[in-house]
């Protein structure tokens, strides 16, 4: 009996080991500031590089401006977008967003993201919403499918290659501010980012990366999310999510989220946020509700301002 006891036991242990999402030393103890500016070279470009800009088609309807757009990053990477705007003209310079998909495969042409860009939009940024690489344009045949094991097999779980996409991210994104600063009118001391799902956990490490985003909005963001099972130090959220004050850090997530834990997960990343930050638990899953639009607008136009 005691040996039957002894190996139940042990397969109770061992299912709820597996039911733990992994974690990471980072997660306990953020690296040093001597490490984290050898990061910097990873995610370095050319400021000089011509951006290219390409307009490939503009809608104007209902009072709005959406172009399709084109531009260079770094040599041979060019990142599709869709830059939202109201109609009405201005001549001042505006706070301006750039908002960063899920891990959908429509990437910024996903029914969400569209959205919700069309709505802060509405409520008076410039918004640029862009495909992440391998995502919506960009797709290629690092991922086909998009199901959950796909990206996991190929991208997330796989260290040197979700480090080398995390560092083109943060460039990717460092030249839409760029773009928008140099082409598009926004105040260089008004644009913030935003992102959605896997694209806020890329929100966190770019605000912590790029220090000219003057507020960041993670929504549905995680350290890990339910099949992660390691990442490199330099694309770890935990190192870069401390260094985003003294800019402002918003963060909404769901108590009922079956794929970004409340308790190991997101919690954790949280302790590591320092002021001023805030954080909203809602009683929700893995989803964002247009019932947020307004809050997260509201949010962004208080910081942005």
């Amino acid at each position: 009996m005691r040996i039957r006891t002894i190996a139940v036991l042990l397969v109770l242990n061992a299912a709820t080991a597996m039911a733990q999402p992994p974690s990471d030393r980072w997660l306990v103890k953020p690296v040093d500031d001597r490490t984290f500016a050898a990061f910097k070279s990873f995610y370095t470009y050319d400021h000089n590089l011509p951006l290219d800009l390409k307009l490939l088609e503009r809608d104007t309807a209902g009072g709005m401006s959406i172009q399709h757009l084109s531009y260079t990053s770094t040599p041979g990477i060019r990142v599709t977008a869709r830059a939202y705007s109201t109609t009405s003209g201005s001549s001042q310079r505006r706070a301006a967003l750039i908002v960063l998909h899920g891990g959908g495969g429509p990437g910024k042409d996903g029914a969400g993201i569209k959205a919700v860009s069309d709505y802060l939009a509405r409520a008076g940024f410039l918004v640029l919403a862009i495909d992440m690489q391998f995502f919506g344009e960009r797709a290629s045949d690092v991922l086909t499918s998009f199901t959950e094991a796909e990206k996991h097999d190929k991208l997330y779980n796989q260290p040197a290659a979700h480090l080398a996409w995390v560092m083109q991210t943060i460039k990717d994104v460092g030249r839409g501010y760029d773009l928008l600063v140099s082409s598009m009118d926004a105040d260089p001391k008004r644009v913030g980012i935003a992102g959605f799902s896997r694209g806020a956990v890329m929100a966190t490490i770019i605000g912590g990366a790029d220090q000219r985003f003057a507020a960041v909005a993670a929504l549905l963001g995680t350290h890990f999310d339910a099949l992660e099972k390691a990442h490199e130090a330099a694309a770890c959220p935990a190192n870069y999510v401390g260094r985003i004050s003294p800019r402002p850090l918003f963060m909404i997530n769901g108590e009922n989220d079956s794929d970004h834990f409340r308790n190991e997960a997101v919690l954790p990343l949280q302790r590591l946020a320092k002021d001023p930050k805030e954080f909203v638990w809602l009683p929700m899953g893995h989803t964002m509700p247009r019932e947020e639009f307004p809050r997260i607008a509201s949010w962004l136009q208080t910081k942005l301002r």
